[in-house]
């Protein structure tokens, strides 16, 4: 049977911004031996060749700004940023399938000149409640392309997000893979005072990570490990207590790494 497809086209964005270089896990190298024990593991050992994982990288490879944004408008705008069906037709069969073409454009107005943007694409039916997603294909050129299957009998609708431009995916990539610490804990600290009174402190603490693998220097911090998980934690040391005090721990607040331009980005 024929089904008579209507396609609407909806095209919404969530979030809208930092030149970053694309992050590429460096290749496993050959095993190096030392007292009878290695540290450093090659393609083979984790059991894919060397052209596995050059496909793997490229992969995971996200395009993104190819120039340092300093403007906000010059990031991408759903509004002005249009899809249209390739070639659409009045009828399609079930198990046809549709091509569909983003053209990404910044609040200007103008053609974006690279990828990167977070897409997403679904083929729906509220009344059947059926759904299902495509695979958006990065041009690299601000177009961007995927192909959905036609599943089923009746209408489809066809409806384009954009979840983040690229300019902010960047700065996700960017705190991804840096050691700000974006939670931090209370530690609790209980102990014996004077005239048989008891002493309450609580100080601020953090798993102790980052490049040096130490937020803090010097002697202002106490230091634990767990045994099982090898886990760092540090607790700035309270004024009255001895480190040994520490009785137990909680929530404490949010710290966002974002610096004005960068919030203004995720607004915009």
């Amino acid at each position: 049977m024929t089904d008579i497809l209507v396609l609407s086209q909806a095209l919404c964005g969530l979030n809208d911004g930092i030149q970053m270089r694309p992050f590429l896990p460096p290749r496993p190298k050959s095993v190096i031996q030392m007292n009878n024990s290695s540290f450093a593991k090659s393609t083979l050992d984790i059991g894919i060749s060397d052209e596995e994982w050059e496909r793997l990288q490229k992969a995971l490879d996200w395009p993104g700004p190819d120039q340092q944004i300093t403007q906000l408008d010059l990031s991408t705008n759903p509004v002005h940023s249009t899809f249209s069906i390739v070639e659409l037709k009045k009828s399609y069969k079930v198990g046809d399938s549709i091509s569909i073409v983003i053209t990404a454009r910044d609040h200007n107005k103008n053609l974006k000149t690279y990828g990167g943007d977070f897409f997403q694409a679904k083929l729906f039916n509220s009344k059947l409640k059926a759904s299902l997603y495509g695979e958006v294909v990065d041009h690299r050129n601000g177009t961007y392309s995927f192909v959905l299957l036609l599943p089923w009998e009746g209408q489809a609708q066809v409806f384009v997000r954009l979840e983040h431009s690229s300019e902010v995916v960047q700065i996700l990539k960017k705190y991804r893979e840096s050691s700000f610490p974006r939670s931090h804990y209370n530690g609790h600290f209980e102990g014996p005072g004077t005239k048989n009174t008891r002493i309450s402190e609580v100080v601020e603490c953090n798993l102790k990570w980052g490049a040096e693998r130490s937020l803090r220097k010097g002697k202002c911090c106490c230091e634990y490990k767990d045994i099982k998980t090898g886990t760092e934690w540090q607790c700035e040391r309270p004024k009255k207590l001895s480190c040994d005090k520490l009785v137990g721990h909680s929530m404490g607040r949010f710290e966002s790494p974002l610096n004005r331009f960068e919030n203004k980005l995720f607004s915009k």
